[in-house]
């Protein structure tokens, strides 16, 4: 995963352990951040994301982290359907997919 979509998770791990609950503001932030972070290229796993948030975020109600990877989840899912025969690069700068 790239810098900046780490920067992104940060801030969302900032408003995770703040909150006791997601507001419709708060969720519009959660849907764009994850929105932002697949627009870059970058994908994560929702497994990955519930260890990361449950080792980060201490003591915050779990409904609250749930309820930003029910959110990922969905902007995943909406990703993937809108974009179903999309290029995943290889690291060639080229793009031909020749190594």
């Amino acid at each position: 995963m790239r810098s900046e979509s780490f920067l992104l998770l940060e801030q969302l791990q900032g408003l995770v352990s703040n909150a006791k609950s997601l507001g419709y503001h708060d969720d519009d932030l959660v849907k764009l951040t994850f929105k932002k972070i697949l627009e870059s290229g970058d994908t994560y796993s929702i497994t990955e994301l519930e260890n990361w948030f449950v080792s980060k975020v201490n003591g915050v109600d779990r409904s609250v982290i749930d309820r930003v990877l029910n959110m990922a989840h969905y902007q995943k899912s909406k990703f993937e359907a809108n974009n179903k025969f999309r290029i995943v690069s290889d690291g060639n700068d080229c793009g031909c997919g020749s190594h």
